[in-house]
């Protein structure tokens, strides 16, 4: 993943979005994402800009998921300057079910097991970028299945992201782990091989959801 710093070239690439493409695909580790995180978090562009750009070429209903999205972003800088640092405190609720408040070393090293999680941990310390999709497993598995409350994970993250945003990072863990939002975020192993297009079996995520639900706390993630 290669982030220019040319002003005409990125402005080329805001050109070059296809919003139906996007809404298509987005959740595909390949899917056609728009790789603006870095310049939108640094203030290179903003949000309106993408926005205009965008519906001056495509119907809104066309944009509209896109649009969500860049929205999102948006919400989250609006609740960071409403509640300031408590976006580092559980907002709604307490983290239910979670044992410590530390980084699952598996996590850290890129050792848990399944492939699609450990190359793409690997390839954000090479590139400093992560797919939005492989952030959401990453923190459900921190949060979720590992039993680590989601502060200090994602503060890992964030230290490692080229695009790094304080709202959007640390809302969007909450968001995963259930203190933002009104039920916990879970992925199985037929989610990570639909969307990053593998074939795994035989992992500790290879279950249903209901039993992913109850999981006692897997050794790799101990």
């Amino acid at each position: 993943m290669q982030f220019t710093t040319d002003y005409k070239s990125i402005i080329e690439r805001i050109d070059r979005i296809n919003p139906v493409q996007y809404a298509r695909t987005r959740n595909f580790i390949d899917g056609a994402v728009t790789c603006l995180s870095p310049y939108l978090s640094r203030g290179v562009i903003s949000l309106p800009q993408v926005r205009d750009a965008v519906l001056a070429k495509y119907k809104f209903y066309e944009a509209e998921k896109l649009l969500q999205e860049l929205a999102w972003r948006e919400y989250w800088q609006r609740v960071w300057q409403s509640v300031g640092d408590g976006i580092f405190t559980d907002l709604r609720q307490e983290q239910a079910a979670a044992t410590h408040k530390k980084l699952p070393v598996a996590l850290q090293q890129a050792t848990t097991g399944i492939d699609a999680i450990d190359n793409n941990i690997r390839l954000l310390y090479q590139t400093g970028y992560m797919h939005n999709h492989l952030r959401m497993y990453i923190a459900s598995i921190a949060c979720n299945v590992g039993q680590a409350h989601w502060l200090q994970p994602s503060r890992w993250l964030y230290y490692h992201l080229l695009d790094g945003d304080l709202a959007s990072n640390s809302l969007s863990w909450q968001w995963v782990a259930g203190t933002f939002s009104s039920k916990k975020y879970y992925c199985n192993q037929d989610n990570i091989n639909k969307y990053s297009k593998t074939q795994q079996r035989a992992t500790f995520l290879d279950t249903g959801y209901e039993s992913l639900i109850e999981m006692e706390l897997p050794e790799a993630l101990k």
